[in-house]
């Protein structure tokens, strides 16, 4: 078995962390309250036996983080380019029919909005699991529907296209709340009590979340500029609206899947360190951002914040088409069927489990994420994890965060410009785009330490740190799938219809 010698320092008020022969760092002094012991490089499975956890980066870490990293350093460049560009022409050639207090200010109405909603989120999430998880799933709905109040006042073709989706949206939602009941919603309440708590992170982690949070502010107000400006320049560069439109859109979603999984990775990676070995990662909170952020793991969040996403909607593709075909249409399902096998083939190489091990490990991104699935396939848990009701959690409260946020802003333009209502639809999208990103960011926090559970279970069923939530759950899906498939007795007595 494959091992190297390292030294563990327990977690005393000195502070502590893990130190391995394979760091760079020089070893401190030996001390009363350091031992030495042997970490495993090998995790045992009864079925498989010993499964070996490599350590290296592997085949895709150097040249595909590196271009990833520098494609997006590049792609904020063009975008300060484009801000500025566009408020050259807003200066020199502005459109004399826009406001101001009907297109900027609401939007940055809905950052302000934006921020408070993704604070009082992940706050909730902190102290009171379980009632954020029951607040989001009726949340949801209600802020849709009041969001599409809105858009259907605008009144044109299009708003009435986006708010008939919007309460197809809504109803779907309803009737997830009411399926996620029983012992799904008590799990996912256990689960998002017990990693936080079992994470432990120091204080400094929330400091370093609201920086991250001051710069994801100060992106938006930034964005918030470059598409106002949009709508008060006029000229012939100005033909290509909808290009720069796209552009802002594509450099958003991006820009905040990344700030998204720095505060994913640097959380996951405290909070392996603290359920793995019952430690605190050396160097603390400080050094975890700061080797997310400057480190090579950079390169692999740039290129797992493009991959998560498109695997994230495929999948979602292919459910829905499970659910609107009914098991009836074969067309229907055959489209599924290629869905779920794309989707299946994606999630092994692009998954969010798979950033606890480029952040705890060090590994490349692809590598990370068929590392971390193995071993969900191999512990028999990957279904368990993938249908984990904290991923809809978070997916539903930032929706509730954006529809907020929209409301606000769609409000304020229909009240400053009843003649432009048109401008109103944009502006809400816009918006509630805003609340959605910034509340996915800072929700991250709490769905770290949720992914950094499932890895720690994965690794080592047997930590005792992590008590036996994981397979009390199993069994209670295990005893329903056995009650669903189990025939239904008819007695005589029942009150039967022959007719």
């Amino acid at each position: 078995m494959a091992m190297h010698f390292g030294e563990i320092t327990t977690a005393f008020p000195g502070g502590g962390g893990i130190a391995g022969a394979s760091t760079a760092r020089t070893t401190p002094a030996a001390s009363p309250y350091q031992a030495a012991v042997e970490i495993e490089e090998q995790i045992y499975s009864p079925a498989f036996g010993n499964i070996e956890v490599q350590d290296s980066r592997g085949c895709c870490s150097g040249f595909t983080g590196s271009v990833t990293k520098l494609l997006f350093i590049f792609h904020l460049l063009a975008f300060i380019a484009l801000t500025a560009f566009l408020g050259v022409q807003a200066s020199y050639h502005q459109n004399p029919a826009y406001k101001p207090f009907s297109n900027f200010i609401p939007l940055v109405s809905s950052v302000i909005v934006s921020t408070i909603a993704a604070c009082f989120w992940v706050i909730l999430a902190v102290t009171n699991p379980p009632k954020a998880i029951k607040t989001s799933l009726w949340a949801a709905p209600v802020s849709a529907l009041a969001c599409d109040v809105v858009i259907l006042l605008v009144g044109n073709t299009a708003a009435l296209g986006i708010g008939a989706l919007v309460v197809v949206f809504a109803i779907a939602a309803g009737l997830y709340s009411c399926w996620a009941t029983g012992p799904r919603l008590k799990h996912a309440s256990d689960m998002l009590s017990v990693s936080v708590i079992g994470a432990h992170l120091p204080p400094a982690t929330s400091c370093l979340v609201v920086y991250v949070l001051l710069a994801t502010f100060g992106y938006m107000a930034f964005w918030t500029v470059a598409i106002s400006c949009i709508a008060a320049a006029e000229g012939h560069f100005m033909d290509y609206r909808m290009a720069y439109v796209a552009a802002l859109l594509v450099s958003m979603a991006w820009t905040m899947q990344v700030l998204r999984y720095i505060v994913y990775v640097a959380v996951a990676k405290l909070a392996h360190g603290r359920l793995t070995y019952g430690i605190h990662v050396l160097g603390g909170a400080v050094e975890a951002f700061c080797d997310t952020i400057f480190g090579p793991a950079f390169g692999d969040i740039c290129m797992g914040a493009m991959a998560v996403p498109v695997n994230s909607a495929v999948r979602g593709l292919a459910r829905a088409m499970k659910t609107a075909a009914g098991g009836n249409d074969e067309f229907i399902l055959s489209g599924q069927g290629c869905c779920f096998a794309v989707s299946e083939k994606m999630l092994g190489r692009a998954n969010r489990w798979g950033f606890v091990h480029v952040g705890a490990r060090g590994k490349a991104f692809c590598v990370a994420s068929r590392d971390v699935w193995s071993l969900f396939v191999l512990r028999g848990i990957a279904e368990l994890v993938d249908s984990d009701l904290t991923g809809s959690f978070c997916f539903l409260s930032s929706v509730t965060s954006g529809a907020l946020a929209s409301l606000v802003s769609g409000s304020w333009a229909l009240a400053m410009d009843k003649d432009q209502k048109k401008l109103a639809l944009p502006i809400s999208i816009y918006a509630f785009l805003i609340g959605y990103y910034m509340c996915r960011m800072m929700i991250a926090w709490p769905q770290a330490c949720v992914a950094a559970y499932h890895v720690a279970y994965a690794e080592n069923p047997q930590n005792p740190q992590l008590g036996t939530l994981i397979p009390e759950h199993l069994r209670e899906l295990q005893a329903m799938a056995a009650d669903q498939d189990r025939p239904r007795v008819i007695h005589f007595s029942d009150d039967i219809d022959n007719s």
